[in-house]
């Protein structure tokens, strides 16, 4: 099987692995950082479902600038527009998106790159090899608590990117090695790579 990538958030200068602010569907001036109803919503968490996205997201920061490509956060990805496009070049068509502006309490923008809020569904299933695998399972019910060693069925047949249903990876987004390629070509931010099987012990 060709080599399979988990990619990772990386810290650096104005890439921090912690991005403080809080996300809305609007931006209201008055107490920016209190939390709202409408902040909540299906699309937010990590159901392998199309959900309806918000026309438009702010994440209001207390950080003063941002410059990653790639981060986690709240039920998706925060993605530039490099990052998209490569999604987008490479025709992964099950995710979702979304324009994100990245903003201070006076909403003010604090980055010069455009920002998108990506969410994936129908998430592979049945691709671990849970023979091969070195998985750690709860006595009381049976589910799975570590994932020492993952290893991904060799017959099955994975797109260039993707992410599994399963709740210890379901911040993970995996991809094949001319992915990671051209992630590196591009010199984009805040990003490293580990080998698909450290998925779940890779602490970033």
């Amino acid at each position: 099987m060709e080599k399979k990538f988990a990619i990772f958030k990386k810290e650096g200068i104005f890439c921090p692995n912690l991005l403080e602010g809080i996300m809305h569907t609007e931006f209201f001036e008055k107490n920016p950082f209190e939390p709202r109803d409408s902040d909540d919503g299906e699309w937010r968490t990590s159901k392998n479902i199309i959900t309806e996205l918000p026309k438009e997201i702010w994440f209001v920061s207390k950080d003063k600038r941002y410059d990653f490509d790639f981060r986690w956060e709240d039920g998706g990805f925060f993605v530039s527009l490099d990052f998209l496009n490569l999604l987008k070049k490479f025709e992964i068509r099950n995710f979702q998106y979304t324009k994100i502006y990245m903003v201070n309490k006076h909403k003010e923008s604090i980055s010069s790159k455009e920002y998108y809020f990506v969410r994936f569904y129908n998430k592979l299933e049945d691709v671990i090899d849970m023979e091969k695998s070195n998985i750690e399972f709860y006595k009381q019910n049976g589910h799975i608590r570590k994932i020492w060693d993952l290893q991904l069925k060799s017959k099955a047949i994975l797109p260039e990117v993707f992410q599994i249903n399963n709740i210890r990876l379901f911040r993970v987004m995996f991809c094949s090695e001319e992915f990671k390629n051209e992630v590196e070509k591009l010199k984009l931010k805040g990003i490293t790579f580990v080998p698909s099987n450290e998925a779940d012990m890779y602490k970033p």
